[in-house]
């Protein structure tokens, strides 16, 4: 039973920083839109209003280190969760290599679209892969998958 309490507080707390997360890339959208196109009706929140010292274009490649820091993140507690209630080092390995695979996809899609002078075209795929990991999803499906291959 403790350990499924410890489980459900790490999701919990998953769950949180996904919000947080969430929080803090609405507001640098905002705020690139409101530099980009030299707009007065700002919406950003009061707490992120230092945001406006930036240029477009560092709020927008600040964005790809800021999803490798939050994919670290969530790596990790999805790592910890899976270690916690199924006690196999095979599956937090596991648990560490799709994480890193899949941001490393949505990297690979980014930088081969940019080095065909075409990122537009496989931004959305690069988005969706590195979305992947930053969202309960992935840790949801490697939780499933456990379980099931632990009833075999």
């Amino acid at each position: 039973m403790r350990k499924k309490i410890y489980v459900a507080a790490l999701f919990l707390l998953y769950v949180c920083i996904g919000f947080f997360r969430e929080f803090i890339f609405l507001n640098i959208n905002e705020q690139s839109r409101v530099t980009y196109y030299h707009d007065n009706d700002s919406h950003v929140s009061s707490s992120m209003q230092w945001l406006s010292r930036f240029s477009y274009s560092t709020l927008h490649y600040a964005k790809w280190p800021l999803t490798f820091l939050f994919t670290c993140i969530f790596a990790y507690l999805s790592a910890l969760i899976i270690r916690i209630f199924f006690a196999d080092r095979e599956k937090v390995k596991l648990t560490w290599i799709i994480f890193a695979m899949t941001f490393l996809a949505g990297a690979l899609f980014y930088f081969i679209g940019a080095l065909l002078g075409h990122s537009y075209a496989t931004y959305d795929i690069a988005r969706f892969l590195a979305g992947l990991t930053e969202t309960p999803a992935l840790l949801i499906i490697l939780f499933a998958s456990f379980l099931l291959m632990k009833k075999k």
